[in-house]
């Protein structure tokens, strides 16, 4: 939902740090909210740059923060064999994406409860810096460290809060699930309880813009936060749903076995004329002296003027086969879907030696979805 444009920071422990643009918005807005507001009521009679400066590092700090609830999910994760890749920052805080769900009850206990500890300590070293800054006699290092333990203090209780995929949702999870020993009928329940707060969130947001007795209890951001967690609720159930649903299901079953082809050194103008208005699918791969080297589009060729398609040549437009998925036809379709996810394309060629076998596109398995399961990935 909003990872698609990011900014890669770097690798901590081999785990893709990255910013989302939103993030930028957060940040702005709590450096004002620091810089105008909260450290000049705390700390009056301070010149004006130390409480812009201040504000930046505090906001800085605050969002380490954030990142390091994140890297420990994503380290106890690992200790159970979830590859974790990316932890991206963004308007709501941070998310670590997860390849695949813990594989028992009580890993995903474990790795959900490793979020909320690590902010309390977070919390605590903050808290005895600050109390270190009274002995220093800095009022504004008070307020800023007093401001950041509370805050991180407050990101473990929100975080607890028993609705999915709240880490407080996870646990609530795990405890289903181990008392169930059903992963889906759990993370319906825990989902239908993170929509349920969220509403709760969205009620008092909304609320508040009418009735004065709600504005203490929060305002349109509180809304903001509750359409988030709604929607990351039922997010979150569907790719159980999906998961479940196809990882018994092998890519043959999924994928489009019509799949033509397309010779390397042919024209632009015969690639449309006689393939891709002959065939179904939009991508089609490209083979060269027998042997499959890259995937061409739809889309590449719209790249191309017109009156460049006589003399254009496939292999000039296609994609290299080292920048697409290629996997074996007896994978399971859940893997072909969550390497679409991860590199943020739209098929996989299924081969077996260079042979090619077919083709898998967000399509194909969305028409197997609809006509084998209940849940597709367009509904609520």
């Amino acid at each position: 939902m909003f990872f698609n444009n990011s900014i890669h920071l770097g690798r901590v422990s081999g785990i893709m740090i990255s910013i989302d643009y939103s993030w930028f918005l957060i940040f702005a807005l709590f450096v004002f909210l620091l810089g105008q507001g909260y450290l000049p009521v705390v700390a009056p009679g301070q010149p004006v740059g130390w409480y812009w400066t201040i504000a930046v590092f505090t906001s800085l700090l605050f969002f380490a923060s954030v990142l390091a609830h994140e890297m420990s999910h994503a380290l106890v994760a690992r200790r159970s064999h979830i590859p974790i890749n990316n932890i991206t920052l963004f308007i709501f805080g941070g998310v670590s994406q997860m390849e695949d769900e813990p594989p028992t009850a009580g890993d995903e206990f474990k790795m959900a409860i490793a979020g909320p500890l690590a902010s309390v300590g977070v919390a605590i070293i903050f808290f005895g810096v600050s109390l270190l800054s009274v002995v220093a006699q800095s009022r504004l290092l008070f307020a800023a460290f007093t401001y950041l333990w509370f805050i991180n203090i407050f990101l473990a209780i929100f975080n607890m809060l028993p609705g999915f995929p709240l880490d407080g949702g996870r646990v609530f999870r795990a405890a289903l699930w181990q008392w169930t020993g059903n992963l889906e009928r759990s993370t319906h329940i825990a989902s239908l309880t993170g929509q349920t707060f969220g509403f709760l969130f969205i009620f008092i947001g909304v609320g508040s813009l009418f009735f004065p007795v709600l504005r203490n209890y929060g305002g349109i951001w509180m809304a903001l936060v509750g359409w988030f967690l709604v929607s990351a609720a039922r997010n979150s159930y569907q790719q159980v749903v999906l998961r479940e649903s196809l990882r018994h299901v092998s890519i043959r079953e999924v994928m489009n076995p019509q799949t033509s082809p397309v010779p390397a050194d042919i024209s632009i103008e015969h690639l449309v004329t006689d393939y891709f208005l002959g065939e179904s699918s939009s991508t089609l791969p490209v083979e060269q002296q027998g042997n499959v080297v890259g995937v061409v589009s739809v889309e590449d060729v719209r790249t191309l003027p017109r009156d460049e398609w006589k003399y254009r040549l496939v292999s000039e437009i296609m994609r290299p086969l080292s920048e697409e998925t290629v996997l074996p036809a007896d994978d399971d379709a859940w893997d072909a879907a969550n390497r679409m996810a991860q590199s943020k394309r739209d098929r996989i060629i299924v081969a077996d030696q260079n042979h090619v076998e077919g083709l898998v596109t967000r399509g194909s398995l969305l028409r197997w979805l609809q006509t084998h399961t209940r849940l597709s990935p367009g509904q609520a």
